[in-house]
């Protein structure tokens, strides 16, 4: 089943985060105009498909590149759980980093080339990132206000979720029948004690009370603010429709980042950084 939402295309289990899809579609523009229009920079046509082969690679080395970015950047962490290195599905990549690898790669393959050839296709790729980028940016805005709807904790109190605001805080989207929830939920538990001047707040998915805390008993899990959402209130204000998510808020209740899918030690460490230094 195809969904989109505001963080993703959702294609049956598969997800194409925004981010991503933005950068393949200019790409994916960059080389059909490319392809269109290098018969009038006078290329040879043995060398478009070596223009060509230059741009894939540089996509895969600009991956690379960002990955071992993020990695060396968050050595320290990973160094306690090197299983996460491999883990790419945190989405831990340093975007700069990549994307002057893949732009510093393509230029050198072809340095031969006519520059005004290179230049009009890195200018619109350039422009087509950016502007797509900035119009996500702006319909996210009307997502980035903290939650104003009132849940309930384990024992059916009525809780408003704006009593939170005041330090930053990590809201978690959770449910006890979700494969990643539970693998990442050791990950947030130990944050809660890493971080102690941020709020972690875990809101589980449309699941009763009973269901929660035999769920939190079975596997020893010791949180401090578990929340029920029994109407996906939650999600449905922040626009988030996959589980987990999980988003970063700082003091003000203003959005400062997002997470869909499994977060690891690395992305968590570095998002947290990042709200509690913005």
């Amino acid at each position: 089943m195809t969904m989109i939402t505001l963080q993703a295309i959702h294609l049956g289990p598969f997800m194409l985060p925004w981010t991503l899809t933005i950068l393949m579609v200019a790409i994916l523009v960059s080389v059909i105009i490319g392809k269109l229009t290098y018969r009038y920079f006078e290329l040879e046509t043995s060398q478009w498909p070596t223009f060509k082969d230059s741009i894939w690679t540089g996509i895969w080395l600009g991956v690379l590149c960002a990955r071992i970015g993020f990695v060396l950047l968050n050595l320290e962490v990973y160094l306690d759980h090197p299983i996460e290195i491999i883990k790419i599905q945190d989405k831990g990549f340093n975007l700069y980093l990549g994307v002057i690898t893949a732009f510093l790669w393509i230029i050198w393959k072809n340095r031969l080339l006519k520059k005004s050839f290179i230049l009009l296709l890195l200018t619109i790729f350039s422009l087509l990132s950016v502007s797509a980028h900035y119009t996500y940016r702006q319909i996210q805005l009307q997502y980035q206000q903290f939650p104003d709807v009132q849940l309930l904790n384990l024992q059916q109190q009525p809780i408003k979720l704006t009593k939170y605001l005041g330090k930053p805080t990590v809201i978690n989207l959770w449910a006890s029948w979700c494969p990643p929830c539970r693998r990442e939920m050791p990950v947030l538990s130990a944050a809660q004690k890493k971080y102690p001047n941020v709020k972690l707040i875990f809101i589980n998915q449309n699941e009763d009370a009973v269901t929660v805390q035999n769920y939190l008993q079975r596997h020893s899990l010791q949180l401090d603010e578990v929340l029920l959402d029994t109407n996906g209130s939650t999600a449905q204000k922040m626009g988030m429709f996959g589980l987990p998510s999980t988003l970063f808020f700082d003091a003000q209740g203003k959005l400062i980042d997002t997470h869909m899918g499994e977060i690891t030690h690395a992305a968590l460490h570095q998002k947290i950084q990042n709200l509690v230094s913005d």
